[in-house]
């Protein structure tokens, strides 16, 4: 049962907007209509300054008690007439118990994205929901950029003037230019996969616990050690990346290594780039060939060059000579994928899509423009506007 005294309300609705989570502090949004707004508030939250919430000052910050017993200490903000932010500890404890309170009053408990589509466009949510997901400051910021306005406006742009003349070759120049940042857009929020492939003992394990600057992967001199694909995230340049360390892959291995070899191969081809490694302080096998032939456009590195070279071959063309251990090349492959994966970087003004959804509506017009087709065209940039 509620601490707060039962008044039931209508037409009032709240959401956590704060992740979910141990947090310094928690911020539940409350919207509604004014009087069963103040009546659920006042029903629970007691103000230090003795004032019902229609008293309180816009904007302003007031310090009180939630609920009759065990009370609550937390922090209110009233932003307008029908909106009311609940500023509480970070502890899931007290965000469930004031939701629960708020339900009590009449409150329908929603999804931040569900409260948010309530008073803001569709399209502003899910650039919202994009940012969330952003892992680095960088992807952060160019996402930023895109819901204050920037992708709107260049989604708007593209919507045929009912007065003017359709010109077809016009917005397909357009769609093209965002088009053009469609990988980078959707990688703003999934970070790059890069695959470390090679046969046992190359030294991919060490290799990515020298890219991370610590041990995630499990490093011993023994093949078939690494069995299944083991990843890690972490930032280059301020780029998400996702590097993957797999199973050594030779021709002849055990049943339980084979499966974790078809593994890597299968991850290898739906990689964003591959790296071979190849172990310098050993003869070349015929292994090192295969894969080299079979994934011809990797980046090489040619390994454990702090060991006496023993390779007897001719090193690949453009490998890059690199030590774990010491830690020599390293700098020189990360900027390699950088420079493979992000060859070019947007300035502030580019408009980028950044979902999946922004994407496949691009290219469906796109097409619709190939035909002429006025009526699909539109339909389908109104989509991209409003989520139809």
């Amino acid at each position: 049962m509620s601490e707060c005294s039962r008044i039931k309300s209508s037409s009032c609705s709240a959401a956590l907007l704060t992740p979910r989570g141990r947090g310094a502090v928690a911020t539940i949004r409350v919207h509604g209509e004014s009087l069963p707004l103040t009546a659920a508030i006042d029903a629970c939250f007691h103000a230090a300054n003795r004032k019902i919430l229609e008293q309180q000052s816009m904007d302003g910050i007031v310090y009180g008690l939630w609920g009759q017993d065990n009370n609550e200490d937390l922090v209110l903000c009233r932003l307008d007439h029908e909106t009311v932010d609940i500023h509480c500890h970070g502890g899931m404890a007290a965000v469930e118990r004031i939701l629960k309170d708020l339900q009590t009053q009449g409150c329908d408990i929603q999804s931040w994205q569900d409260f948010a589509r309530k008073i803001e466009p569709a399209l502003e949510v899910e650039l919202q929901e994009t940012l969330t997901a952003a892992t680095t400051f960088r992807a952060a910021e160019i996402l930023l950029r895109q819901s204050q306005g920037l992708l709107r406006a260049a989604f708007t742009a593209l919507m045929p003037d009912e007065k003017s003349d359709f010109d077809p070759e016009e917005f397909q120049t357009r769609i093209q230019e965002l088009l053009r940042w469609e990988h980078l857009g959707l990688h703003l929020t999934t970070p790059w996969r890069v695959v470390l492939a090679g046969r046992p003992n190359v030294g991919k394990s060490s290799l990515i616990n020298a890219i991370l600057g610590y041990d995630r992967s499990i490093v011993f001199d023994e093949a078939g050690t690494t069995r299944d694909v083991l990843t890690a995230t972490t930032a280059i340049e301020g780029w998400p990346f996702q590097f993957s360390d797999t199973a050594g892959i030779r021709g002849e291995a055990a049943p339980l290594e084979a499966a974790g070899i078809q593994r890597a191969e299968q991850v290898l081809n739906a990689a964003d780039c591959c790296v071979i490694l190849i172990d310098t302080s050993q003869p070349a096998q015929a292994d090192d060939q295969r894969l080299l032939s079979q994934w011809s456009d990797s980046i090489v590195v040619a390994h454990k060059i702090d060991l006496p070279l023993r390779w007897d071959s001719p090193l690949p063309e453009q490998a890059i000579p690199v030590s774990s251990k010491t830690k020599t090349g390293l700098e020189i492959l990360l900027n390699q994928l950088v420079q493979r994966l992000i060859p070019e970087i947007p300035d502030e003004q580019t408009a980028i899509p950044v979902t999946k959804r922004q994407s496949e509506l691009l290219h469906q017009a796109e097409e619709a423009l190939q035909r002429a087709d006025r009526q699909t065209y539109s339909e389908l940039i109104r989509q991209l506007l409003f989520q139809d």
